[in-house]
């Protein structure tokens, strides 16, 4: 356990790995979502797959904290549990898609989902119909699949609520919730499902430390009045992280 203590706080790019989830966090705060989207295609140059996942989930766990009694305020509960019952049916599915890929595969699946996702929103392609328990559940069950598969569970789910007419404040706190059910089932199918050492779990807890500084501050930050301001923010880092991540640079 020391050895792999000591490789990952030894790890060459662990100021990489840092300062991505530091970056995350502040999106994440702010929005509600995002992390994912800023930090694998980052992660995936330096990890494979699995570990960028699981990396990922327990510092989102940890770092969201401070966030959650904000969102309990706002979020309608129901609409997160058939978001989160969606996601855990069709997860193992995309896992399983996992098992097999390739880190590069993974960089490339997670970088052109991300550039697709942004790329809809700006051009303002929205799901524009009522949002009903079957669209709720429908949407966490791609997320599931998308989870699974690249770990970003939340790009379905973003698309249905930006068409929606709630309160920014009711879509944050919904995302982020919905984001906590996510992490801690892809968290628990990814020990059961692979061979997983403790090294990216050390990863996880040193990057929580700047993910949860990230997070808190970009909370403060987040002002519905300025929301469309902090969106194009946002949209850029995201979409920089993802053309970063792509394959085809040379490191």
């Amino acid at each position: 356990m020391l050895d792999l203590f000591y490789e990952a706080l030894n790890f060459n790019d662990l100021f990489w790995i840092l300062s991505a989830a530091f970056f995350a966090g502040i999106i994440r705060g702010f929005s509600g979502f995002g992390s994912a989207m800023v930090y694998l295609p980052l992660a995936a140059q330096v990890l494979p797959p699995v570990q960028a996942i699981v990396s990922m989930v327990l510092f989102d766990l940890i770092g969201i904290w401070p966030t959650v009694p904000r969102a309990l305020k706002y979020a309608k509960l129901p609409d997160v549990f058939r978001l989160g019952l969606g996601m855990v049916l069709t997860t193992p599915l995309g896992l399983l898609a996992l098992y097999f890929m390739s880190q590069s595969s993974f960089r490339l699946l997670a970088s052109v989902l991300i550039i697709l996702l942004l790329l809809l929103l700006i051009m303002g392609v929205r799901y524009r119909g009522a949002l009903s328990n079957r669209i709720m559940l429908m949407a966490g069950a791609l997320g599931g699949l998308f989870g699974g598969s690249s770990g970003l569970c939340g790009p379905p789910v973003i698309m249905i609520y930006m068409a929606s007419k709630s309160a920014p404040e009711i879509v944050r706190a919904n995302l982020l919730l919905y984001l906590i059910i996510t992490d801690i089932v892809l968290l628990v199918l990814c020990f059961s499902s692979f061979n997983i050492s403790l090294f990216p779990i050390f990863i996880g807890f040193f990057a929580a430390v700047p993910f949860m500084v990230g997070n808190i501050f970009g909370s403060k930050m987040f002002d519905p009045k300025r929301e469309g301001v902090f969106r194009i923010v946002a949209y850029v880092v995201i979409g920089f992280s993802a053309i970063y991540g792509l394959p085809i640079w040379n490191f």
